[in-house]
């Protein structure tokens, strides 16, 4: 938040670097310029008066009241010239702080209206109560003050172990495998310990189980055979590259360890289902060259809901399989009705093509966020049951996603 005031005041300092130096300048050469004309104009009158003197054209009392009186003007237009030439100071002056003060507020005004101050707070942000933040900003202390320690106990092991779970637990998968690294260094033995910096790494791979994640999760299993974490990282890693019988089988191993009915047993069963069909959709021969098409068209009780720039997404799924597409097309809401094709040259997925599968059902979405996620509020609708191969599906896009 600071370094976005600290943004903000110096962008108005620049907006104002440009607009007051005119308003000042005017000022500094500002003065009674149309003053001096008309003096210059009475010096001329006054040479004329003494040369009607000298040629008797005027008496000396004529040319004594003369004098005055042109005196008396020249007095006058110096001084309504100094006032008039005060007065425009003044209007310089007040322009120039209305200058300096409207738009440092205009700008903040039109932030509170058009921006998103509570952006700002680091709380909102990220989703936190004002408690939650409190107790992870007391966190970051404490791990600081850790890592700070560390510097002069290199072979504290659970000192480092302590310090790359707190890490893991900041967000900060990075610096958690490099405190991991050292405390299995110190103790590579520790299956636990082993488990947890494979995790690390994982995390830290942004969700992709690299070689040195799995070599280090075998260790860790190899250790210990029923250590969950590292079950769970190894057949997530061989689920990646396919190996869906190694992926089932560790799997399965886990489920053992899971404890009945539990959200955790749940989520590992419906892994071991989707390694399942998987396998089972890479193992069936394959039609060549099938495909399914149709025409999409909108609903008109719907056409009111969709813009023309509205995504419209054409898919065909597994009727029994998984619910990842198989073949997938891109078009708009202005482009309705419009035929489709879709076949394996489309999928999504190695081994997850439109020919793998005995039915399909073809489907169709109006995203208004233009996600490939579904979102309530899109508009959707699908065909029955068809084989692929089949031409002529007809799919409306009739009712609103809950």
């Amino acid at each position: 938040m600071i370094a976005f005031l600290v943004a903000a005041a110096l962008l108005l300092a620049v907006a104002l670097a440009f607009l007051l130096p005119p308003l000042v300048k005017r000022m500094s050469a500002g003065g009674p310029s149309g003053s001096a004309a008309n003096l210059s104009v009475y010096r001329d009158q006054l040479a004329e008066l003494e040369a009607d003197l000298a040629r008797g054209t005027i008496s000396a009392d004529q040319h004594v009241q003369a004098k005055l009186e042109l005196e008396g003007r020249v007095l006058e237009e110096v001084g309504n010239g100094s006032q008039a030439a005060a007065a425009s100071r003044r209007r310089n002056w007040i322009a120039a702080g209305i200058v300096g003060v409207a738009v440092p507020s205009v700008a903040v005004i039109l932030y509170l209206l058009l921006g998103q101050p509570a952006a700002l707070d680091p709380v909102v942000r990220l989703g936190m109560t004002e408690q939650e933040a409190a107790e992870r900003r007391k966190m970051l202390d404490l791990t600081a003050q850790l890592a700070r320690k560390m510097q002069s106990r290199p072979d504290d092991v659970i000192g480092w172990t302590m310090l790359g779970r707190s890490y893991l637990a900041l967000g900060k998968p990075a610096d958690s495998a490099l405190a991991f690294s050292r405390a299995a260094q110190l103790k590579p033995q520790d299956a636990g310990l082993l488990a947890d910096f494979a995790e690390a790494l994982a995390v830290a791979g942004r969700g992709s189980i690299g070689p040195q994640a799995v070599e280090v999760a075998n260790r860790a299993l190899a250790l210990d055979p029923q250590n969950a974490k590292a079950l769970a990282l190894l057949g997530t890693a061989a689920f990646e590259i396919k190996d869906y019988r190694k992926a089932i089988a560790l799997w399965e191993r886990l489920l053992k360890l899971a404890e009945p009915g539990s959200e955790y047993q749940r989520a590992v069963q419906g892994g071991i289902a989707e390694a399942r069909a998987a396998l089972a959709a890479s193992a069936q021969p394959k039609a060549a060259g099938a495909k399914v098409t149709g025409r999409v068209d909108l609903a008109a009780a719907l056409k009111a809901k969709a813009a023309p720039d509205d995504t419209v997404f054409i898919f065909a799924r597994a009727a029994n399989g998984p619910r990842m597409p198989l073949a997938i097309l891109r078009r708009q809401v202005k482009d309705l009705p419009t035929d489709f094709s879709l076949d394996d040259t489309m999928a999504m997925a190695e081994g997850l093509q439109l020919s793998a599968f005995p039915l399909v059902i073809v489907g169709a979405r109006v995203s208004k966020s233009g996600s490939a996620t579904p979102a309530s509020g899109d508009l959707e609708g699908s065909s029955t049951e068809v084989k692929p191969g089949t031409s002529g599906i007809a799919v409306l896009i009739d009712r609103v996603r809950p």
